[in-house]
């Protein structure tokens, strides 16, 4: 095959892996490159499970993003023939007043989200597997569950790989130079050229464009598993769920698909970078989580293991999904800050529509580079 395309994506996690599948279809010369073999557990597209969710706590502005999302979700399920989505209700935890409570309630509101307000009692009565204290409530939707995020990587992958896109893996990305009417993208194998270039390369975004200095930072983020033969925690008994158990401090996690329950803290890992990053998980880190489960379940369980990935946030938490500011060839993807898995079947779209000079189809001038600039 030629190595001039009509446009490359280098990355092929999360975003990358749609952003590609979504560009076969059109018919163009597309290609997908990546440094490791997608899915692969080195960036934050790894750990078996996702969370989506329509009754978007953080804003809901997100909710029309995600209602695509899971329109799109079923296209690849129906293209790949892979099962990438389970169903399992969504509960979101905290006291009446806290964020997660209140903003899931007013996206459920603003958007006619089916949804059921529970007391402490009916948390309880519902779902024995949790310890809620006095003042704690839930606001739980029907639709939530959960994404298998290697699967859904894969399901893009091979179906672009059939729509005749070439993909390029175990090749890493050296420099990128942009020209007024090409990109030649380098590589540690050789060069090539494409129309358009979209860097969808995750914590590793910055060393591609140093020169925007955009505001990331990249964040340790710890998932844990923990073994139990309890009943109440298997996939029927227990939806995903968010528990917000102070102030802006929450913690996430799933049923039991198999290894146990799947839990961890949101936005409480140290700052790290993809060169310095510890992979390994303290004793420590998993006695704290431990404390977290004997406090908040009525469960007896054991640790079985964990896995460390990223988070690469933005000041605000949302995404970037822009050109380059001073070359209209090359877009920029970041859905990122912890929340972006759910989105990437509906932001491979976007990305696909600003690399063929289409309007997107959704408003993304929330997700615009310019705002750091303001």
């Amino acid at each position: 095959m030629s190595s001039t395309f009509d446009v490359m994506v280098v990355g092929l996690g999360a975003a990358g892996s749609s952003a590609l599948y979504h560009l076969s279809k059109t018919g163009k010369k597309v290609c997908g490159i990546d440094q490791f073999l997608p899915p692969h557990p080195y960036g934050s597209s790894h750990g078996q499970s996702r969370i989506i969710r329509q009754a978007y706590h953080e804003d809901p502005l997100y909710v029309p993003f995600i209602k695509r999302a899971y329109v799109l979700w079923e296209e690849i399920e129906k293209n790949s023939g892979k099962q990438l989505f389970l169903k399992t209700g969504g509960l979101m935890l905290g006291h009446p007043d806290t964020g997660v409570i209140k903003g899931a309630e007013l996206s459920a509101k603003m958007h006619d989200i089916p949804y059921a307000y529970l007391s402490n009692q009916e948390i309880s009565t519902r779902f024995p597997a949790f310890k809620p204290g006095n003042n704690v409530v839930g606001v739980i939707e029907e639709n939530a569950g959960i994404l298998f995020p290697e699967d859904c990587i894969k399901a893009h992958l091979e179906v672009a790989a059939t729509n005749n896109s070439k993909i390029l893996k175990n090749e890493k990305v050296t420099t990128i130079h942009t020209h007024s009417d090409v990109v030649e993208v380098v590589t540690t194998q050789g060069k090539y050229r494409a129309n358009k270039v979209i860097i969808a390369t995750g914590a590793w975004i910055s060393e591609f464009i140093p020169e925007l200095n955009l505001p990331l930072t990249v964040e340790r983020q710890v998932l844990y598993w923990f073994k139990t033969n309890e009943s109440r925690v298997r996939v029927d008994n227990l939806p995903i769920y968010i528990w917000e158990y102070a102030p802006g401090k929450m913690f996430y996690g799933f049923p039991d698909l198999g290894d146990g329950i799947k839990v961890a803290h949101h936005h409480a890992g140290e700052p790290t970078s993809v060169h310095t990053l510890n992979r390994n998980i303290s004793q420590e880190e998993i006695d704290s989580m431990r404390n977290v489960i004997s406090t908040h379940f009525n469960l007896n369980a054991a640790f079985n293991y964990g896995t460390v990935c990223m988070y690469t946030n933005t000041p605000d938490e949302r995404f970037i999904i822009d050109y380059h500011p001073q070359h209209k060839n090359m877009i920029i993807a970041s859905p990122c800050s912890g929340h972006g898995f759910k989105f990437a079947s509906v932001t491979g779209r976007l990305l696909s529509q600003l690399a063929l000079n289409e309007k997107p189809e959704l408003d993304i001038s929330l997700f615009s580079i310019s705002r750091f600039n303001k």
